[in-house]
């Protein structure tokens, strides 16, 4: 059993943004991870890292993974609740198995069924990220709303398998509980009222149009 069983299907993942506001599952680009401590360990040196990706990240793509409705004023203004946004970094699977031996053995594993804690799967997104990665959940960092729009990072959005399929790996990683997905709501309340009728959707989004659209995703 593997996609379809135990994480969605990989077209179940990505779409070009549509929504006026962020989603839990946003994908941005160059998102800073250079303020993280690091640590870069051989068997000689000091502890392996285990199952965690202990590299530095200087600047990359990052899912954001802030509670959509704790995003939205829920007053009825329909601006920002908050001006602080939680997103993790995506790396390429290649990368981190490279530098966390022991994930080389569950390397299919977690293809297959995603069932790594402190991971969660990400397939091919065409003209962004050309290979299987992952979010590393273990990493969060906290950037500003105001950062996200200017200039606008937002390049993909998750389809809402692929945005209760993070809410189970949260709730797996953070509280260490096993969520079935059939139990969670498929789409976000009022969800409709959110897509927009042109592009750009949201001041997060580039006018020139979405990398996944553009030709060569440039």
């Amino acid at each position: 059993m593997g996609p379809g069983e135990h994480r969605p299907y990989d077209h179940e993942y990505w779409t070009s943004p549509w929504s006026t506001a962020l989603f839990a599952g946003d994908l941005f680009e160059a998102i800073p991870f250079a303020d993280q401590p690091t640590a870069l360990y051989t068997v000689d040196e000091g502890p392996e890292a285990g199952r965690h990706f202990l590299g530095e990240i200087a600047i990359g793509y990052g899912l954001l993974i802030t509670p959509t409705c704790d995003m939205v004023d829920q007053r009825g203004g329909g601006g920002p609740a908050h001006p602080y946004r939680t997103l993790v970094p995506v790396l390429p699977l290649a990368l981190v198995l490279e530098q966390v031996v022991e994930l080389e053995a569950n390397a299919n594993l977690l293809r297959s069924r995603d069932a790594l804690h402190p991971y969660m799967f990400l397939p091919p997104l065409p003209g962004v990220l050309e290979e299987d990665c992952v979010a590393c959940l273990f990493r969060p960092s906290l950037v500003s709303d105001e950062l996200l729009a200017e200039p606008p990072r937002r390049v993909a959005q998750l389809q809402p398998q692929g945005r209760r399929h993070l809410k189970v790996k949260l709730a797996s990683y953070w509280a260490r509980v096993a969520v079935d997905p059939a139990e969670l709501p498929l789409n976000e309340r009022d969800e409709d009222q959110l897509r927009a009728d042109g592009w750009p959707p949201s001041p997060y989004d580039d006018p020139a149009g979405s990398p996944l659209t553009r030709p060569n995703g440039g």
